[in-house]
Formats: structure tokens, sequence, C-alpha cells
């Protein structure tokens, strides 16, 4: 009995010792200088940071990734984000990315370990303009300049253009649209579309032809057969207006639509006339109203509503608007300002002068309701040119071929001219070409013409099919938190 316990005791001892030979060869061998602990955490790689002038150029906020196109374009660059990106306005405010325009001139930073965007401020660099809720910009494609309150600015090499967060052609740009402009040491950088256009059609129009027609302030044209006018989005009155006849009819305009007017039903306006006196610098400027020479010696009776105004004079600028009678009797004063090109002046004279009596031959016609004259007011040249009767620019004895897309129909300025391939007369300016066919989606281009000359042929994309769209029964518009129907 007593051997046992002494059994015991020993194994215990021994037990005890092995422990503690183990314990010390743990505690030695961590102190050994060859042997490392393992370690099962992977080294983080610092972020490196990198700064990046440029314009947005696609934002996807559904998958999280923004695109940035350098100032000069040299370069483009896609990178993800978070909701953690410090967004920010000019002037340090916080801004949520959903604020942010495509076309906006942009500091940002990012990891281009991780290509993740860390910050994103819209630009606050002294050499940056921005103009916002710009209309009737005049884009010259010739020139690559955009005139805008009389000033213009030079359109850069690379200019990109937006529209329904995605990026277009500068010359899908209309008058009509309004635009936010992005300028750089004066010279335009990008522009973003804010509203853009839709497209009217006329029908049951044969009583107002020779008239008026005014859509907004913009579309003050005279009424044409089979026209399609190229309008802003929203909601107007139209309004027609023929001798003494006026009427009115509420419409929408869709971004991208066609949208079908009948005049049958128009409401009859109770004619109102207003009196306007002109006050003229120089005092022999020559006015012309909706086309036609008036004299200013006295006060001018007009129906109320938009009229276009010319205003010419040998030795000063052309003064082209618009003027609104809404008032009994006024006051008008307009000064032009001199200019060294006389010679271009009385080409200006030349070309009023011709508006006025081409005006006048279509009104004429049109009271006399001749389709016998309707037939030669569109007639074609010998050689298959189309004759255009358009009152703005100077026709030249050159022609445009318009190519492409075949079985398009195509209008000039919202005259409508036939079916592609067809060629018509080159008139000098900006013009509006808009091509129509059945089952697709229309669409307007800018286009500028010069009398140099030459011929031009113009070939475009084919249309979208307006079925594209019906597989999108609501579209979730994230930008503006707006559902869309189509």
């Amino acid at each position: 009995m007593q051997s046992n316990h002494f059994c015991n005791s020993v194994r215990i001892q021994y037990i005890c010792a092995v422990l503690l030979l183990i314990m010390a060869g743990i505690f030695l061998t961590g102190c050994g200088d060859e042997v490392t602990i393992p370690s099962y955490d992977e080294e983080v790689e610092p972020a490196k940071e990198v700064s990046l002038f440029a314009v947005v150029s696609n934002l996807d906020e559904v998958n999280g990734k923004i695109s940035l196109k350098t100032v000069d374009h040299a370069s483009e660059i896609t990178l993800e984000y978070t909701g953690g990106v410090d967004v920010r306005d000019k002037y340090g405010d916080i801004l949520s990315m959903s604020q942010v325009e495509l076309g906006s001139v942009v500091d940002a930073v990012y990891d281009e370990n991780r290509n993740k965007l860390l910050s994103l401020y819209i630009s606050s660099n002294e050499n940056i303009q921005v103009f916002k809720e710009v209309s009737g910009a005049e884009i010259d494609y010739l020139t690559r300049t955009l005139r805008l309150d009389g000033k213009n600015y030079r359109i850069a090499e690379n200019a990109a253009a937006f529209s329904d967060n995605k990026e277009i052609g500068l010359d899908e740009i209309c008058s009509e649209d309004q635009l936010t402009l992005w300028l750089y040491h004066d010279e335009v950088c990008s522009v973003f579309v804010e509203l853009g256009h839709g497209y009217v059609r006329l029908s049951d129009y044969a009583s107002y032809l020779g008239g008026m027609v005014e859509i907004g302030y913009d579309v003050i044209v005279p009424v044409t057969e089979d026209m399609l006018l190229t309008v802003r989005e929203g909601e107007y009155t139209l309004r027609i207006a023929k001798g003494d006849d006026v009427g009115t009819k509420k419409i929408e305009v869709i971004k991208n639509q066609e949208v079908d007017i009948s005049l049958a039903d128009l409401v009859v306006e109770p004619k109102q006339i207003g009196s306007v006196l002109f006050k003229l610098t120089p005092s022999d400027a020559q006015v012309y109203i909706d086309g036609r020479r008036i004299n200013t010696e006295g006060a001018v009776e007009l129906v109320y509503g938009r009229h276009k105004i010319y205003i010419v004079a040998e030795s000063y600028d052309t003064y082209s608007g618009s003027l609104n009678v809404n008032f009994a009797y006024k006051v008008m004063e307009y000064k032009l300002k001199k200019t060294d090109e006389a010679a271009d002046s009385k080409t200006k004279t030349t070309q009023a002068a011709s508006t006025e009596n081409e005006t006048t031959t279509q009104t004429t016609e049109a009271a006399n309701n001749s389709t016998e004259q309707q037939s030669d007011t569109s007639s074609e040249k010998q050689d298959g040119v189309k004759d255009v009767n358009s009152v703005t620019g100077t026709k030249t004895a050159n022609k445009v071929t318009v190519s492409g897309p075949v079985g398009a129909s195509v209008y000039f300025d919202g005259e409508y001219l036939g079916i592609a391939p067809m060629s018509f007369t080159k008139v000098t300016g900006s013009h509006i070409i808009t091509l129509s066919q059945t089952g697709y989606l229309s669409k307007s281009y800018t286009v500028t013409f010069s009398d140099d000359g030459k011929d031009e042929t113009l070939t475009y994309d084919a249309l979208d099919l307006i079925s594209s769209l019906l597989g999108y029964l609501h579209r979730d518009d994230s930008r503006d938190g707006i559902i869309k129907k189509w």
C-alpha cells in the first residue's frame, strides 16, 4: 500500500517535470532570433491618391461607377464609388452624387491602387465659367463658335455634349434646347441639355396656310404644307394668326416624341390690336415684322401676340428678335450697333428685302387658295434639286444632298422637302434638319452652311425604332427620382 503511494507520487513528479521542460522550451524558442511568429493578417496596401481636373462623362448610380474625362480630353477613367465619397459643390456644401450633372467640371481625388473615387468637388477654378438655363444659343459648326447674348465663344476641339445620362453629338443640339454651358478659359468644354426638344406636326391646316404659327417663345414661323416643327419640351399654348383670325390650343411637347395637332378645333380669340411707335437709331433703319417691311413714320398696329422682328441699316449690325404685343400702346426703342463691315450690312438689307417678297408671295398664294400656285411654290428645279422657301439666309447656286437614312422624310427648318436620298437648295446660315419615318423616333440635327461655292452631302445614322422603347414600361430615372412611362 505504501509502495503504491510512492509510485503515484513519482509519476506525478515526472509529469510535472516534463511539463516544466516543455514550457521552458517554448519560452526559450520564443526568445530565439531565428524563429518568427507566423501572422495570418494580410498586409494592407496604402492608398495612392491621385488628383484629376476633369469633366463628368458618365454616371452609373445603379452599379456605383463614374467616368471622368480630363478637361483636355487626353484620357478617360472609370472609377467605383460608394455612399461615403465626399461630394461637394464649389462653395463646399455637401451634395449627393445624383445632384452631379454630366458635363460638370470637377476636382476629383481617387485611389489609384483600388480604382476608387475618394472625393469629388465641383470645380471652383477661377478660369471656369458656368452658364445655366441658357436659351437661344447659336452654334456655328463652320467656325466652331457658340454665340450667346451677342458674344462669340470658341468651342474646344474635343468639347462634349450630354443629354439623358449619355453623351451626344454637338450637332444634335438645337437652338430650342435649354442648356448648361461649362467654359474653361472662355472656351466651351462641355454642354449639358437641361431641356431637350420634341416635334409638332400640324394637320387640318389648309385654311391657315400663309398664316403664322407661334409655339412658346422660340417658334414663330409661317404655316406651310406638311410641316414638322422642332419645339422645346414642355406645355404651351399654340397660337395661329392669319389676317384678323387668331386661334389657340393647349399642347404638350414630349422630348424626342412627335405630337399631331389638329387645327380644326382651335379656340378663336377676339381680335386685339396694339399700337407700337418705333424709335430707331439710326432713324432710317428698315423694320421687318414677320417678314414684311413696315412703315415706321407713325404708330404701327399689330395683332396681340409674338412677332418676328428684323431691323437693318447700312453700316450697322442687323437686329433679330421677337416682339410680344400685349399692350394697347407702347414706344419701343431700338439702337443698332455700328459695324465696319458696310458690305455685309448691304447684303443683310438685300436678304431682308428678299424675305419681304417671299413672305408676301406666300401670303397671296394662300389667300387665293390655289392648288396650282401651291404646287409652283414647292416645285423642283430641272436638275432634281428641291427649292426651299426658307426666309432666313441666302439661297446659293449649290445644293445639299441628304443621302441617308434612306426612306426618311427630310424637313428643313420645319418645311417638308422630300424622301431621302434627295437634294435641296443650299441656304446660308444655321438651320435645323429633321428626319422622320413611320415607326421610328424623329431626330434633328443643326447644320451651318456658307456660300463657298461647294455642294454638301449629309449622311446620318439610321433612326431608332419606337419599339426599342417599349421594353421599358417604367424607367426609374434615379437622377430626378421620377418614374417615367414610355
